[in-house]
């Protein structure tokens, strides 16, 4: 056996294995032959290797009908780690994680000044003595989630309002610093591949991810790979005209969806209508500064019954619903994630946006659509972006116990 190890990965055929393992989790000898299109012959030999160096084992899955478990095959908790960060109000989210998805470290790095070399510098200084806490053998390879529109296939940002940056070569600058091949993709592509892969949409194959928080941002996902898009740019329905008519926005279009769903457009509308005098809880004590109102206490109230809280939500979920329905007609998903701090503090707002979409979408279509909410936290971006980076630079040369740390 030690001689066929040596003989690395010729055919790339424990590579298919490890990534099909690590998209689709457990699954048969037989399964892996269709998926892989590689022979049986081939698949035995691979996963024996495989199993010898302790990446892959047998697992028994009960049959639903009954009779002996059957034999499948899954990947070995805690064998390498992959490391992935998102960036978010000038800080680094760090994560450490195994192959199956699972948190082994996690690290916040904030920067003090607003600009790129910062932000690398800060990474690059904590990364070292991070790994060396861990005391794991760590993958050569890190991912990147950050926001604004980004090349991914170039690890170039393109351009981000939230960070006010452009045309900025943020993966070139992290492997240059840290000698790690280096992907980058938005945030909100790589928070939705967390949820497909390991979250609320881990049942599907086929889904869209929607994030709502100051902006908003969608991945698609088809047999649960990102849809990248010519440069990166698929998702961006933060961009998506829904009111002609409506309130100009930092791309310079009017009426898009973020200008009037995303968190900012609720608590602008909460304040305006307080302002001219509408009754509401929201209020509180008569010295209530209504500057300092958030999205959080308005979903709260929304939830509670308050009139005006409630009508801001249902109107700003609305205009998500109809971009919803038009995802579901164009791109017949199995399920819709709908991630980020505003459908997970207000159920109001998820269920007025799921029911425009079901009363705006094609009724068979609709109605097989899921919807789900996102489950992971802040983790949710550095475990979507290392996926990703093994997506592209998975190697099995890589999972060699002569690679070490």
């Amino acid at each position: 056996m030690q001689d066929s190890l040596r003989t690395g990965d010729q055919k790339g055929s424990k590579t298919a294995i490890l990534q099909m393992l690590r998209l689709h989790g457990t699954m048969s000898r037989i399964e892996l032959m269709r998926r892989t299109e590689l022979s049986r012959a081939t698949i035995s030999l691979a996963i024996s290797e495989l199993i010898e160096l302790k990446l892959v084992r047998e697992t028994e899955v009960r049959q639903s009908t009954g009779g002996r478990p059957a034999t499948s095959l899954e990947l070995v908790p805690d064998s390498h780690i992959i490391l992935g960060a998102d960036l978010n109000d000038q800080m680094w989210i760090l994560g450490a994680f195994d192959l199956l998805g699972n948190t082994v470290g996690k690290l916040q790095i904030p920067y003090s000044r607003p600009v790129p070399e910062a932000a690398v510098q800060a990474l690059t200084e904590a990364l070292p003595q991070f790994i060396q806490h861990l005391d794991k053998s760590i993958l050569p390879v890190i991912g990147l989630g950050v926001p604004g529109l980004v090349d991914t296939y170039r690890g170039l940002i393109r351009s981000s309002a939230v960070l006010g940056w452009q045309n900025v070569e943020l993966g070139e600058m992290v492997e240059r610093n840290l000698g790690r091949s280096t992907v980058v993709l938005n945030r909100s592509r790589a928070r939705g591949l967390s949820e497909c892969r390991y979250g609320a949409g881990k049942e599907y194959d086929h889904m869209i991810y929607i994030g709502v928080d100051t902006g908003i941002g969608a991945g698609i996902y088809v047999n649960r790979e990102l849809i990248h898009g010519a440069i990166g740019g698929a998702g961006e329905i933060g961009h998506t005209t829904v009111d002609a008519d409506g309130p100009l926005c930092l791309c310079g279009n009017h009426g898009c969806l973020q200008m009037l769903a995303a968190a900012p457009a609720i608590e602008q509308d909460t304040r305006r209508l307080l302002r001219q005098g509408e009754p509401s809880t929201l209020l509180g004590q008569p010295d209530r500064d209504i500057q300092l109102l958030k999205f959080p206490e308005i979903g709260a109230a929304a939830d509670q019954g308050d009139p005006l809280a409630l009508r801001v939500v249902e109107q700003a979920a609305t205009y998500l619903g109809i971009v919803m329905a038009n995802l579901v007609n164009l791109l017949n998903p199995q399920a819709i994630i709908l991630g980020g701090p505003v459908p997970k503090a207000c159920n109001s707002f998820v269920q007025t946006a799921v029911k425009v979409m079901r009363q705006r979408s094609m009724n068979l279509l609709s109605a097989a659509t899921a919807i789900r909410i996102g489950t992971f936290d802040d983790i949710g971006g550095s475990l979507g972006a290392a996926n990703f980076a093994l997506d592209r630079h998975l190697s099995f040369s890589h999972l060699l116990p002569a690679q070490g740390k």
